[in-house]
């Protein structure tokens, strides 16, 4: 990964919190094509980092279910609200806390894959992916959540 690469990431990651950290609207489409751009993209920078060892697609597994996880929950803490005649979501407290608890758990596993052969390049390369994932998960708990309560959600074609 290099540093462009990193720039790339630690912007999306401030963008996507920072926004979501005011409050917006709730977007069908973008909750649904943001987290599959990233996470294709995510795919794509992974496929560059070279061939995958048994255990580097081992811990891949275990960083996808974990984001998956972290993401479904953190849908749970997402404050939806009413404003201006349609649904708006705002993160609360305890998403900030499950962000930052997510990105101490990422590095761990990092660590721990590297330290069981994983490759690093492998790891650090995975990190946009496993970010889209985790958004992915998050989308598949707030629109249930959002179209079940009878407020308007955008729906942009």
């Amino acid at each position: 990964m290099n540093i462009l690469q990193i720039v790339l990431i630690v912007a999306v990651a401030a963008l996507v919190i920072g926004k979501r950290l005011t409050g917006r609207p709730v977007d069908t489409r973008r909750s649904v094509v943001m987290p599959g751009v990233l996470a294709v993209y995510g795919f794509f920078i992974l496929q560059k980092s070279g061939t995958l060892t048994h255990t580097d697609q081992e811990w891949l597994g275990i960083q996808a279910a974990v984001s998956v996880a972290v993401g479904l929950i953190r849908g749970t803490s997402i404050h939806l609200y009413e404003r201006e005649g349609v649904l708006w979501a705002r993160y609360r407290p305890l998403t900030i806390l499950l962000w930052l608890g997510s990105f101490a758990l990422r590095f761990g596993l990092d660590a721990a894959a590297v330290s069981a052969g994983a490759g690093k390049s492998v790891m650090t390369s995975s990190t946009m992916l496993m970010f889209g994932l985790s958004l992915a998960a998050e989308s598949l708990v707030v629109l249930p959540r959002a179209h079940a309560s009878g407020i308007p959600v955008l729906a942009r074609s």
